[in-house]
């Protein structure tokens, strides 16, 4: 008889019911044990008290920042992470061949898939996941409204975009483990290919080789958003296709300063903020985080890809609530 799998979530959480995962989990009763949640720190507490009592599989519903949550609780155990992504991005499970709400696929890879070993890094002790941005896209996140992302989603990004490109981005300097720095306007870190969705940013990047990868981009506002859009388009930067003003490196650890305060987000999240005289520091934990992935990952084709990125998805949702009327 198979057992059931414990599953972390907010109960009062909206994304539950605009994903579909409410509807889904009351067809899907036998397969999860429901633990309910009343913050990030007792999510945190609750997937470790679980994994030392020695569940096999944790699961977690929600997006990028509610799953870093709950792998703080399991990095350093044998209790693997399961995923049913039903944020707004849910980028993470995108690079592991889950795919966004697809929550018949994520079931089975915690049932039949296998455990998949994946680095963390960290920043001033804090862990991500997936993706870490200082600069222009920290900025962006900061000041997205909840209001504004209720209405429009992960659309929202491009309507916060177009007001943060006039504005002027403090110098940061990257200082990499054999002391060479490197200067931008905006880093983004990547422990995995994939940024904003299904679209690719790091060309090179895999989650379970050690490295983390960087895009560092030393340029205006409006042409950072060029850059990103471009090596997007591209399936992601390398050294050969991006501009002379952006390097791509690769590193276990590094130091950020910068002259002016810096925002910087965590898996989509608006973490903090850097000031002058202050650094952020970058190192691999020396500890990875199982995470329960398909055997069959889902396929994406570039139609696809496009087609699923969050927002024309967002889009999508649109029309048709328009179309009812």
């Amino acid at each position: 008889m198979r057992l059931t799998i414990p599953l972390l979530i907010n109960p009062n959480a909206g994304s539950l019911f605009r994903s579909g995962l409410k509807a889904w989990l009351d067809s899907h009763r036998d397969a999860f044990t429901l633990v309910p949640t009343e913050s990030a720190e007792d999510l945190t507490a609750k997937a470790r008290k679980l994994a030392e009592a020695g569940e096999p599989v944790v699961a977690a519903a929600g997006g990028d920042g509610t799953l870093m949550c709950a792998a703080q609780g399991l990095i350093g155990t044998k209790a693997a992470l399961g995923i049913l992504p039903c944020g707004t991005m849910n980028v993470f499970a995108r690079e592991l061949g889950i795919g966004s709400r697809r929550f018949d696929v994520a079931l089975d890879a915690m049932q039949n898939g296998v455990s998949q070993p994946v680095d963390i890094f960290t920043i001033n002790g804090k862990p991500f996941l997936q993706m870490a941005g200082f600069g222009m896209d920290a900025r962006i996140i900061k000041l997205i409204t909840p209001r504004l992302k209720r209405w429009l989603g992960a659309a929202s990004h491009i309507v916060t975009a177009l007001r943060v490109a006039m504005d002027r981005h403090p110098i940061i300097t990257v200082t990499l483990p054999d002391g060479e720095e490197v200067y931008g306007t905006q880093v983004i870190l990547g422990n995995g290919k994939r940024y904003g969705g299904e679209a690719h940013l790091h060309a090179e990047a895999r989650y379970d080789d050690g490295m983390l990868d960087a895009v560092i981009m030393h340029q205006e506002s409006p042409m950072i958003l060029f850059e990103v859009l471009s090596s997007m388009m591209q399936k992601g930067a390398t050294q050969r296709n991006t501009s002379a003003f952006t390097n791509v490196r690769r590193f276990e650890s590094c130091v950020i300063t910068a002259e002016g305060k810096l925002d910087y987000q965590l898996d989509g999240d608006y973490v903090g903020t850097i000031k002058p005289g202050e650094s952020a520091v970058i190192e691999r934990l020396p500890h990875r985080l199982n995470v329960c992935v398909p055997l069959n990952p889902v396929p994406v084709t570039p139609m696809g890809r496009f087609m699923a990125h969050p927002m024309v998805e967002a889009w999508k949702t649109r029309i048709k609530r328009f179309s009812r009327f």
